[in-house]
Parts: structure tokens; C-alpha cells; sequence
């Protein structure tokens, strides 16, 4: 599709005499950029500029880039990263757009060699990477965790389910000690960094992890190239950097990776994994668990193979030998930007990362090519007048995979900036397939429901919001924010208003190197029609932020689920502790948004006229500083990175989020001066926030 705004469509569709490129040229001498807005800012106008961006957005082309460098590895700090930037700067300049590079210095991890033997009861090598392999090996396909220490450790293994605090838990209750041994984990249940943490914390001098069928494999149906789910010599491979402290280069905390910025010794630096560690395949895995001995495991820890699992921790043995290199690379982020009319107004920014592990089609070729088709249809429309009232930023974050890197180093660059001005943050990681998925701040929420009623499925039935609501079988969950991906330091270290928005399908060969395009024309999305959709969505609510009169973030929604969640959490409060004086915080939170939101909503009616710009302003300006007061200065108890007091990542989760971390921590603790002081400390912000809101309602 092409298109729509001509002078002969805006004129007839909305009843203008002159197309906004006209307008520009005719009063571009005569009038203020926020004046050129209102001249043409209607909300016939805003609703028209999102109908022609849908219309913008053809799956051909991102059909054409997926082809054109999708097989390209682009695992960081390799020559095939090099190539896919290169190949997709070149692709944003032939569409017009004005791209920047900005780039970054970290500290990484590379492997040189990384070998799993096993000892006992037969010695053998383990595979490290998959059987079909046609990357040169300068693009690393050798399977490994990335701030894995380098090390070589031998010893009995035990077998530990999925790695979380309940499975050591029960492995200490039965008196199956780990202390001195190799833990053998399965993926899933918790980002694979807190394996590794929680193995050391029982005694555990290294780790092996795999994909067990029952999860990710055969038990789940065909595998690939016969179906979706991942082959039993499929490798999935990951960082194990500790996320849930904070992401980013593990040398600059809370500052740019930048020269002549002061970095920590690399023997201060504590976000590396605690002991060696190292993924192999449910293939290599077999070979382990069929040697062990020992009693049976649980039911609910058996897996997919036809044996029963064992504890082991006697006969089975096995020495890893990982070389590992710690070394500084380069981290390159592009960045797009369409002008807004008002560069005072605030900006939104969209972006998914342009890393990956292997060729990684689908995790994220996908929702990049989805933020680049979204800069191109944008831009297209920019070239023929559409602009924006507010700037909007789209990026392509590099380093994701190894700890959300690039991202993390942009927002600690920028956090000023973003602070003063950025409205929200969009991120796409994993746009291709036809099942619609959201995860937001609470005040993000009826947007995203309303603009995913206006956009097409990708199943060609219906629009994406119907095909959620048939999914769901009523009202779909919009889910929150804990970490592993790029809005993380956005949202919980700035305090911009985040989202998350993507298309999934049925089956996985998460970062093994079977994630080609091939299998993303086959399985996830034949015609790359989701990945389009994404683009749709979230440039239509990009659209949406930036062309509002009064932005339509919805803080009384953001209140009433705080004090829902303070509501459930009274109950198992320590000792003594109340939460009465936070949460009459809240309903004082609650009731002055929804004053401000009802005055904001009375002004916007229909439009603004150029003297009601001013009050406007000043409510915008407060809705703006909403989620900043959310933070705390001091940041999280034990974790200063993260200064966000409603949503944090679990520290024994990684990405699950946990909502009301400080207050929830302390609860588990028992620790009634901590919940205290959690209480205070929210309570403050949440009075900070009203008055913010009581300000403009008392002008």
C-alpha cells in the first residue's frame, strides 16, 4: 500500500485547502513551529496521520531486508555485526532518513575454547555447538554464556531442576549436597543468570545448563525442520550477567561507556557470574542423566526423556575447561530521527535490539526490522509534510544479548536529556508471528487496547485487539516490566513511561543457531506479516503520544494498581508494620490524576485553540513528571542501580518483574526497618507525584 496524503486526499478527507507540506511552505517565515502545529493538528488531523502510517507500512520490504542481511550473524563485537551495520545504515540512508552511530566502549567476554568432558562412568566429549553449521567461525557459533568466568573445574555432577532457590531448597531438605559439584540445570522458570548465582550460594564450583525436550523440545511437538520447536541438538545460548543488580558495561555502573570516563578494576566489577558456566543440548544433556544414580527425582522435576531422573552426586563426573577472554569492544547503537514541529514538546523514542546470537532472525532481527520499517514509513510521510508535533527516536540497540549494553550505556549518556524530555519508551524484541503480546506501566494500558483495535491482525481476520480478545477469551492481560531487554534502564534507572510490544508463535530455537530466516519464513511468520503489524502498533502509539494535545498516559489507572497491590500485600507485612499512611498516599494519588485527566480531557475537546496552549502545557508538564517521581535518589536497597519503587526485577527471578521490590523484599526478609523505610520512601514519592498533579489543578 501507498500513501494516502496527496493534496487531493487531505483536502478531500479532511476538508483543508492546502496539504501540511503546503502550509509549511506558505507560513514556515510567518509562524512559531508550535503555531504550525496547531495549524494543522486536529484530531482529524492526528487520526488521519496514523491511518496513512498504517497504510505506509508494507510487509515487502521488511520481507526484502529480512532477506537481504537477516542471515547475517550479528553477534556482538564480530565481523558480521560489522557487516549487518553497515548493510543496515545503508538501508535507513536509501530511504531517506538521517542516521547517527553512537557508539560505546564495554568490557565483554569472548570465548577462545570451550570443552565439556565427561569423566565418569565413560569419558567422552560433549558437542558444544550444533551438527549444521555454516557460519565462518569468526561470527562465533560456539555455544557459551557470556561473563561466564574462565576456568577449568571438574567434579561429580548433580542434578537441580531449573536452578531456582525452591530446587535447592528441596535438594538440602533430602540431603543431597551440591557442596564442591557441577550443577546440572534445565532452562526456564528464571533468567539463566540466577542458575549459576544460586549453585554458588549452595557450594557449587560450576554449572551446566540445557534445554530439556519437556520444555522447549520433542515432548512439545515436531522439531525443526519438520515443525517449530527446537532440535535435539539445538544450543541455546545466553548472558549470565547479573541482570537483577544492573545491566550494562559491568566497569562504568551508572555512567557512559565513553573515553576518559573513569572505569572500576575488573577484579571490583561484580556483576559477573560467581563460578564457571556453559550451556550444551538436550542431546549432550541425555548422556548425563542417563549415567546418574542416586534417588529419583520429584514428578515435577522429571523432564522429557524416556528414564527417570536421578540426583546423582555419585558416579557421573564431568570437567569443563572454558577459555574465556575478557576484552573491550565496541557497542553500536543506530539511531533515526523524525523532527518534530515543537522541539520543546518531548520526544518518544521506539526501538528493539540489532543484536543477536546467531543469525537470529526471529530474536531480533524481527523487531528490528520492525523499528526500521516503522523509520521508513515515518520518514516517507515526513518527506511529503506529515511531521509530527513531537519528535520521535527510533533505535537500534546493540549488545542486548550480552546484558542490554548498549541501551543501558545510551540512557546513563542521556539521562538528563530523557528525563527533561522523553515522553516513553517503546521496545520490540520478537515481532514475528500472528499472537499479539503486550507489557507496559499501567498508565500505557488503554492505549495500547485501543490502538491494537486499529490495527489489522496479521491472521487477516479481524484487528489485532480481536485476536487478542479471542485469545484471551475475555479482557487480555497486559503484562509489567521486570527486566531483560532494552527498556530496563529506561523505565527503572530514568523513569520513562515504558512498553513492550510483539508477535510470538508457537515453538522456539531461542538463540540456537537453527533461529534463521528460513525457519522464520516456515514457522513464525511466512510473509513476515507480524513483524509488519508490530511496526503498525507501535508506530500508531508512538503517533498517538506525539501528536496529543494533552498526553493520553492515564496515571489514575497507575494508582488504583498500586493500591491494589498494596491492599494484597498487607497481609503479610511484618509484625507491627502498617501501610495505611502509603496507601491513603495512593488514593490521594488516584483521585488528583483523575482531576487532572477529567480537566485535561475538557480542554482537549475538540481541539486546542492557540490561548489554550499554555494551560495545556503546564498539564502535560505534570502528567511528564509522573513516573519520575516514582524513583528514589538512593535507588533500591542493595541494588542502587535500579531506582524505580514499583517495578524492579526479582533478584532470584532476573526478568519476572517484582512489583513494589523494596516493600516486598523486606516482607520476605521479615525485616520491619526495612518495610518501614520502604513505606516512607514510597509514600514520599507518591505525595511528591500528587502535588505535582495539585499544582496545575490549583492554578
Amino acid at each position: 500500500m501507498r500513501r494516502l496524503s496527496t493534496t487531493v486526499a487531505m483536502v478531500a478527507t479532511l476538508g483543508l485547502a492546502l496539504t501540511p507540506a503546503t502550509a509549511l511552505a506558505a507560513t514556515s517565515d510567518e509562524q512559531t513551529p508550535a503555531d504550525r502545529a496547531a495549524a494543522y493538528g486536529s484530531p482529524r488531523w492526528q487520526t488521519q496521520y496514523e491511518q496513512n502510517l498504517r497504510a505506509e507500512i508494507d510487509p515487502a520490504h521488511p520481507v526484502q531486508w529480512m532477506r537481504d542481511f537477516g542471515r547475517t550473524p550479528s553477534h556482538v563485537g564480530t565481523p558480521g555485526n560489522a557487516r549487518s551495520l553497515e548493510a543496515e545504515v545503508a538501508a535507513l540512508k536509501k530511504a531517506g532518513l538521517e542516521v547517527e552511530v553512537d557508539t560505546y566502549q564495554v568490557l565483554a567476554t569472548k570465548p577462545k575454547s570451550i570443552s565439556v568432558r565427561q569423566t565418569a562412568p565413560v569419558e567422552r566429549d560433549l558437542a558444544v555447538v550444533e551438527d549444521d553449521v555454516d557460519m565462518a567461525p569468526e561470527d562465533l557459533p560456539i555455544a557459551y554464556n557470556a561473563y561466564s568466568p574462565a576456568g577449568s573445574v571438574s567434579g561429580e555432577i548433580v542434578y537441580v531442576n531449573y536452578g531456582r532457590p525452591q530446587d535447592f531448597a528441596e535438594l538440602e531438605r533430602r540431603g543431597v549436597s551440591v557442596e564442591g559439584k557441577i550443577a546440572l540445570a534445565r532452562y526456564g522458570q528464571n533468567f539463566r543468570g540466577v542458575k549459576p548465582d544460586q549453585a554458588a550460594k549452595a557450594g557449587a564450583i560450576g554449572m551446566i545448563m540445557f534445554s530439556d525436550p519437556s520444555d522447549d523440545g520433542f515432548v512439545r511437538g515436531d522439531t525443526f525442520p519438520d515443525g517449530p520447536w527446537r532440535p535435539d541438538d539445538g544450543i541455546q545460548r545466553g548472558s549470565v550477567l547479573r541482570l537483577w543488580d544492573r545491566p550494562g558495561d559491568p566497569l562504568t555502573p551508572g555512567t557512559p561507556s565513553k573515553p576518559g570516563v573513569p572505569r572500576i578494576d575488573e577484579s571490583e566489577a561484580t556483576t559477573f557470574a560467581k563460578i564457571p558456566v556453559t550451556p550444551i543440548s538436550s542431546r549432550e544433556a541425555r548422556k548425563l542423566l542417563s549415567t546418574l544414580t542416586g534417588p529419583a527425582v520429584p514428578e515435577e522435576w522429571q523432564g522429557g526423556h524416556d528414564f527417570r531422573y536421578r540426583f546423582g552426586g555419585g558416579e557421573t563426573s564431568v570437567k569443563l575447561d572454558l577459555d574465556i577472554d575478557r576484552t573491550q569492544i565496541d557497542v553500536n547503537n543506530v539511531i533515526a530521527t523524525i523532527p518534530g514541529t515543537d522541539p520543546d514538546a518531548g520526544y518518544v523514542l521506539v526501538g528493539g535490539h540489532r543484536d543477536t546470537w546467531s543469525a537470529g532472525a526471529v530474536d531480533n532481527k524481527s523487531g528490528w526490522i520492525s523499528t526500521m520499517e516503522l523509520a521508513r514509513a515515518l520518514g516517507g510521510l515526513y518527506r511529503d509534510g506529515w511531521q509530527p508535533r513531537r519528535t520521535i527516536v527510533l533505535a537500534g540497540w546493540d549488545g542486548e544479548e550480552y546484558g542490554l549494553l548498549g541501551a543501558t550505556e545510551y540512557a546513563e549518556n542521556h539521562a538528563q536529556k530523557l528525563k527533561d524530555g522523553a515522553l516513553a519508551y517503546l521496545n520490540m524484541d520478537g515481532t514475528a508471528g500472528t499472537r499479539f503480546g503486550a507489557s507496559s506501566v499501567p498508565s500505557l494500558d488503554d492505549e495500547i487496547r485501543s490502538v491494537a483495535d486499529e490495527v489489522d491482525s496479521p491472521t487477516g481476520k479481524g484487528s489485532v485487539g480481536s485476536a487478542w480478545r479471542a485469545a484471551a477469551e475475555g479482557t487480555p492481560t497486559i503484562g509489567r516490566l521486570g527486566s531483560g531487554s532494552d527498556y530496563t534502564a529506561f523505565l527503572q534507572h530514568v523513569g520513562v513511561p515504558a512498553a513492550g510490544i510483539g508477535f510470538s508463535s508457537t515453538g522456539t530455537v531461542y538463540h540456537s543457531l537453527y533461529d534463521t530466516v528460513e525457519y522464520l519464513e516456515k514457522f513464525s511468520d511466512p510473509g513476515l506479516k507480524g513483524v509488519a503489524a508490530a511496526a503498525e502498533v507501535s508506530g500508531s502509539l508512538a503517533l498517538r503520544l506525539a501528536n496529543a494535545d494533552i498526553l493520553p498516559m492515564k496515571y489514575s489507572a497507575y494508582a488504583s494498581d498500586v493500591r491494589t497491590r498494596l491492599e494484597a500485600m498487607k497481609k503479610d507485612a511484618p509484625a507491627g508494620a502498617s501501610l495505611q499512611t502509603t496507601l491513603d498516599a495512593a488514593a490521594a494519588w488516584g483521585s488528583a490524576t483523575r482531576r487532572l485527566e477529567a480537566r485535561g480531557a475538557r480542554l482537549a475537546a475538540g481541539g486546542l485553540t492557540s490561548g489554550e496552549r499554555p494551560e495545556a502545557a503546564k498539564i502535560n508538564e505534570a502528567i511528564l513528571a509522573q513516573e519520575r517521581a516514582l524513583l528514589t535518589p538512593d535507588g533500591l536497597p542493595g541494588r542502587p542501580w535500579f531506582k524505580h519503587q514499583v517495578w524492579a526485577p526479582g533478584q532470584t527471578t532476573g526478568y519476572a518483574v517484582l512489583p513494589l521490590p523494596a516493600l516486598a523484599e523486606a516482607t520476605e526478609a521479615g525485616d520491619r526497618a526495612a518495610f518501614d523505610k520502604a513505606a516512607a520512601d514510597l509514600t514520599r514519592s507518591l505525595k511528591n507525584a500528587t502535588a505535582l498533579a495539585e499544582d496545575v489543578l490549583d492554578d
